[in-house]
């Protein structure tokens, strides 16, 4: 099973797709579990919907939004798979 620091190394994309194979096995965690790891889906979702802007201030937001998100993904399952 990959480390949370391994799991942070991966692509946010990659990270999601984790997330919905968990999300969409809630009959393997609880309810709870599932709908965190859908809820973790879908703001990766929003940030891929996010338009994309030359202002280096936004695009440094951008960034920094989606280190966030892939710290909590990281976070969340390494929780699950090594829990």
């Amino acid at each position: 099973m990959p480390s949370k620091e391994e799991l942070e190394e991966l692509p946010l994309d990659v990270l999601a797709v984790w997330c919905k194979r968990v999300a969409d096995r809630p009959d393997q965690c609880t309810e709870a579990v599932a709908a965190n790891a859908e809820k973790l889906r879908r703001q990766w979702f929003h940030l891929q919907g996010t338009p994309s802007t030359s202002s280096g201030v936004a695009e440094q937001e951008e960034l920094e939004r989606q280190a966030e998100l892939k710290k909590r993904m990281a976070e969340f399952l390494a929780g699950i798979l090594l829990g």
